[in-house]
């Protein structure tokens, strides 16, 4: 069959997810004598005027709509798509739109004429083919082409109704996500500038305020909650900007590659620039503001460690208060101890002296015989060594009291002896007060 000398392509790009809600535009343009073309009536060379196909692109599809008519009949062609999808497609549902008006025949500004008018400067450039050329502008919600190559070869076809459909989802994708990073980027820029605020009010409290040490623990408390709570968010910021750099950057990576394997298709360096720059500038926008996260993470990090030192300086000096107490109360408690000590051995020396005089007054008293017939030496000796041992006895029976048990064996070795010297007193005693004994 012979191929036309004009024809139109639309490529409508949408979500994958909305396949289904795409079926009542489907339908009308199958009512209009559109064909369906499946993957292997694609490859064909027997191709009908009027088709349709579907594309793949990652998340999205691409609807190509190829409409092959007389030379006269371009703007009617135009008229009536339009009219179509006035009636039956929603512009909601697509991502973006592509017109492309293609001729062999008409005079290049004729087929540039076809493009409509708009209202304000549109973003457009010249785009060269291998044989033939070719001019984009995107206008505010759809992009148009301008083509005139010298022959609808299979290399210029797969462009237009494969390559070139591709292209521009892909390069939808990169306005999306530019567009996407842009709106973050001025999110975190205002995250940045109450940050930037807070952490100088932190500071300059700091400088200028004097307050009572325990207000002043509190305070600083809450400024290091507030300091980490920022040093969190920063890098949850520095996250989602590099996330979205590299993204970005893989993008475009890709979208250059696919461009040089569209070999009917010739870019140079200049209208690849004009093609990225507008994500070149987002990448260069991203890296200042990943400089300045990374300037103002340091920052709080700084005030962080700024903080907790006043924090460290301050329990320093309440351990040097708490220390300098501690200090007065064992120099307190060694002074009571020595009072106490000279009160034990004057509490003993007394209890010594008391037990010794009433010990030997009531020996006296009781065996008075004895008490005469004994020497005094041995008076002296026995009522000495009775009044100590009692003494000490006494003391470790208050201490094993207490809970000293170790001093069992004490009280023992003591209490032994103390038996011993209280039997023999008795023995004497009981010896010299005989009457058959006489001094």
């Amino acid at each position: 069959m012979m191929r036309a000398a004009d024809a139109v392509f639309k490529y409508y790009i949408y979500l994958a997810d909305d396949q289904d809600k795409l079926e009542p535009w489907l339908s009308s343009l199958k009512s209009q004598g559109f064909q369906i073309l499946s993957r292997r009536s694609d490859r064909s060379k027997e191709r009908p005027n009027k088709s349709i196909k579907e594309l793949d692109q990652e998340r999205s599809k691409i609807l190509v709509l190829e409409c092959w008519e007389a030379e006269t009949g371009l703007k009617q062609t135009l008229a009536e798509l339009e009219k179509l999808e006035s009636a039956h497609l929603s512009p909601d549902l697509l991502l973006g739109q592509v017109t492309l008006i293609a001729s062999t025949q008409l005079a290049w500004s004729d087929i540039v004429g076809l493009i409509p008018s708009p209202s304000s400067q549109p973003k457009s450039f010249a785009m060269s083919m291998t044989t033939g050329q070719m001019y984009r502008t995107a206008l505010a919600h759809q992009v148009y082409y301008a083509c005139q190559p010298q022959d609808f070869d299979p290399s210029t076809l797969r462009l237009l109704n494969q390559g070139l459909p591709l292209i521009e989802a892909g390069y939808l994708e990169l306005r999306m996500i530019s567009r996407l990073l842009r709106e973050r980027s001025r999110m975190v820029e205002q995250e940045l500038r109450d940050l930037d605020q807070q952490l100088s009010r932190i500071l300059h409290t700091h400088l200028v305020t004097e307050q009572k040490e325990s207000k002043q623990a509190e305070e600083l408390e809450e400024q290091i909650q507030a300091l980490s709570s920022a040093y969190g968010m920063l890098a949850t910021d520095m996250n989602l900007i590099n996330e979205g750099r590299r993204r970005l950057q893989r993008k475009w990576e890709r979208f250059q590659t696919r461009l040089g394997r569209e070999r009917a298709l010739v870019i140079d360096d200049d209208q690849l620039g004009i093609l990225g720059q507008p994500f070149l500038d987002t990448l260069d926008n991203l890296n200042e503001l990943s400089q300045t996260l990374i300037t103002t993470r340091d920052s709080h990090q700084a005030a962080i460690n700024v903080v907790r030192s006043r924090i460290d300086i301050m329990n320093s000096r309440t351990n040097i208060a708490t220390q300098e107490k501690i200090r007065e109360l064992m120099e307190l408690n060694t002074a009571i101890q020595k009072q106490g000590l000279a009160f034990q051995l004057a509490a003993g020396l007394i209890e010594f002296i008391v037990l010794a005089y009433y010990s030997h007054s009531l020996w006296k008293n009781l065996v008075h015989n004895a008490y005469n017939n004994i020497p005094a030496v041995y008076q002296l000796i026995a009522v000495l060594l009775f009044s100590s041992l009692t003494t000490y006895l006494t003391h470790l029976l208050a201490e094993y009291v207490q809970g000293h048990t170790q001093l069992r064996k004490r009280i023992i070795l003591t209490g032994l002896p103390l038996l011993l010297l209280l039997l023999i007193i008795v023995l004497a005693s009981i010896f010299f007060n005989s009457p058959g004994v006489v001094h």
